[in-house]
């Protein structure tokens, strides 16, 4: 009998162990991410024809896999009605002179994590701010790609927390509609609910410069993303003022982004692929009768 509690406290400490490792793990993940990069370039069509759009799906952090693999159709719909070409990959490797030079639109569809090396990081740079064009969603402007110039050029913003508590929460849109963003703002509504998983960022990107969209009034949800032990003082938000759909030119470049699309519904919800379609032919300058 004795061996047997012996036995038994054993494995539910090395239980223990075990959940406590993959819990760190995970969090490291989420964090930080582990660093992968891909070596060998993706094999690309002969011809890529204009009005072309890289979707650029890798996660080396935490992995939105519901929203990717939901997104998938939705931007193939989206491009065979609109005469696109479009390319989906996830092999960071893409990110070289050669093929980059190729697209006018990138979409980095909840790409999280350090994904690019350092010499890929450059590429995209050169190519974004010598007149590419750029469409982020969800999780491309969270914490975990640790890139100063892209975190304040691109997303505008640095990214805190998100709504935990419940993660998911109705949020009433407000479009912010003005002679700059016609094209952005076409067949969207003035008001629209939704339910997301609302990220919560530390300056509102409206002072660095961007453009909002769409803004949500952040007392009308509960911001709070603290988690015992793991995420301290996270029991705060934006206010009134909580944009999450923005946009800004750099120079010939066009960048985009929203921090919605946590969920595979979202690329179901007419409204939002709307906003990103109008997003993609704004970004990239494509003509609606083309």
């Amino acid at each position: 009998m004795k061996k047997f509690i012996k036995i038994t406290l054993f494995a539910i400490l090395v239980l223990g162990v075990l959940t406590l490792i993959s819990g760190g793990l995970f969090i490291y993940k989420t964090i930080y991410g582990f660093n992968f990069y891909d070596t060998d370039p993706p094999e690309i069509p002969g011809h890529i024809g204009e009005q072309a759009v890289l979707v650029f799906s890798k996660t080396n952090a935490f992995r939105h896999g519901e929203a990717i693999e939901a997104s998938q159709s939705a931007f193939q719909q989206m491009a065979d009605e609109n005469g696109w070409t479009l390319f989906s990959t996830e092999n960071g490797a893409v990110f070289n002179p050669e093929q980059l030079g190729q697209f006018d639109v990138v979409v980095w569809n909840n790409v999280s994590g350090k994904v690019l090396s350092p010499e890929q990081r450059q590429v995209f740079r050169d190519w974004l701010e010598q007149g590419g064009a750029y469409v982020g969603i969800h999780a491309a402007g969270d914490f975990s790609h640790q890139w100063g110039w892209y975190e304040q050029q691109v997303i505008g913003s640095r990214y805190s927390h998100h709504t935990m508590w419940p993660q998911i929460q109705e949020g009433n849109l407000t479009l912010e509609r003005d002679k700059k963003n016609l094209e952005l703002s076409d067949g969207l509504p003035e008001l629209w609910t939704r339910t997301e998983e609302w990220y919560v960022f530390y300056e509102n990107p409206r002072d660095h410069g961007f453009s909002i969209l769409y803004k949500i009034n952040g007392n009308e949800i509960d911001p709070d993303g603290t988690i015992p032990i793991l995420a301290r003082d996270k029991d705060w938000g934006m206010g009134p003022d909580h944009p999450v759909a923005w946009y800004r030119t750099m120079g010939n470049s066009r960048i985009f982004y929203t921090s919605m699309g946590h969920q595979g519904s979202a690329f179901e919800e007419p409204y939002f692929l709307r906003m990103l379609e109008n997003a993609i032919r704004w970004a990239g300058r494509f003509d609606r009768n083309s």
